[in-house]
């Protein structure tokens, strides 16, 4: 079995949610890179506010890792640790790449 089967995460969704999630986890992939991008230039209050957004979005549509994620990149803002804060977004890329929903 190749590595990245081995890594995928299946995470079952409420069907009802099926047309909103494909967009929702683009927008998450999207803050990914914006973390990163935050990060690298030192603007902080974005990056703290991509996280507070995060934590408080993802349990919401099941995914309970981007709401840890996003509670983390928040603390990593407040602190002002950029490396941490590249260090969780590639983290959160990583987890968005390896999902595979099912729908219930």
């Amino acid at each position: 079995m190749s590595g990245a089967l081995r890594t995928m995460k299946v995470v079952e969704i409420d069907s009802e949610l099926a047309a909103l999630v494909p967009a929702f986890l683009a927008r998450r992939r999207e803050d990914a890179q914006k973390v990163r991008d935050a990060a690298a230039a030192g603007d902080f209050e974005t990056a703290r506010s991509l996280g507070h957004q995060m934590k408080g979005v993802g349990g919401g549509y099941g995914f309970q890792p981007i709401t840890d994620l996003g509670a983390a990149i928040e603390a990593a803002a407040k602190s002002h640790d950029g490396a941490r804060l590249a260090a969780l977004a590639t983290e959160l890329s990583e987890y968005l790449n390896g999902l595979e929903i099912r729908y219930v």
